[in-house]
This record gives C-alpha cells, structure tokens and sequence, in this order.
C-alpha cells in the first residue's frame, strides 16, 4: 500500500527523504477492520467519520468530536457557499523606479457576491488604486 520512494510528491530537507518518514512495519486500519460496538452505533448513528474514530480509538468521545466537526464545517460552508472570484490579468508587471505602475485586472465573482479588494497589509510601497465596478445584469 506504501509508493515508491521516487513516487513521493514531497519535498524533503536536504539529507532526508520518504525513507525517513516510513514505517514499513505499519499496518492500516479500514473501516471493515473495526468491531463497532452497539453503543458506539447508537451515538454515532451512520455518520462514518464518528463511527471510524470512536471504534478506532476505542472512546466514543472522540468519535462524537469528529461528527461534531464534520457537521460545523459542512454548515460553514452551506454558508458561505461561494466559490472564490475567478483573478485575471498579465501576469507580468512591468516597472521603471520612481514611476507609477499601472496594472489592469479583471475580477469576476460567479456566484455574483460582492468582492473586496485591497492594498496587502504592511505594503512598504505608497499604494493607489482605482476601482470600477461592473455588473453582470
């Protein structure tokens, strides 16, 4: 079940490699495996992430933690529910010392929510910028 050293997409601190990192006597744990007791059935109903840790770890607490989880960030991101704005422009900045720069973007927002956008924090540079705002309709 384990890749091939120079299948790894990890980049490693000189000297070091998948090698380091490996535990070759380690043997999985799958769903299938696990002895889920009644208990743990009852208080996790069908939710796999609870089922999996509370039998894994053999404490349904941890196992109610994880569906607690799982449930908080699915309601964040019903709740967001917006994609991030699609950025384009050239991807190349052309600059002269002591000019001004002027650099064109387009920002598009499918889910039509408003966009903010401003100069990063701690900008050591005087920053201006113009702003024209498009609509889809």
């Amino acid at each position: 079940w384990q890749i091939k050293p120079e299948e790894s997409l990890f980049i490693y601190e000189p000297g070091l490699g998948p090698d380091n990192y490996s535990h070759p006597g380690h043997i999985p744990v799958f769903t299938s495996d696990l002895k889920i007791s009644a208990e743990v059935r009852s208080a996790c109903g069908d939710n796999t992430a609870c089922l999996f840790d509370a039998a894994a770890t053999n404490d349904t607490a941890i196992g109610l933690n994880s569906m607690m989880t799982g449930l908080m960030l699915e309601q964040e991101r019903n709740l967001v529910g917006n994609a991030p704005p699609n950025i384009t422009g050239d991807p190349r900045i052309i600059a002269f010392l002591g000019k001004p720069v002027l650099y064109t973007m387009v920002v598009n927002d499918a889910d039509e929510f408003n966009v903010t956008l401003s100069p990063m924090t701690g900008a050591q540079l005087p920053v201006t910028y113009t702003f024209t705002k498009t609509s889809h309709s």
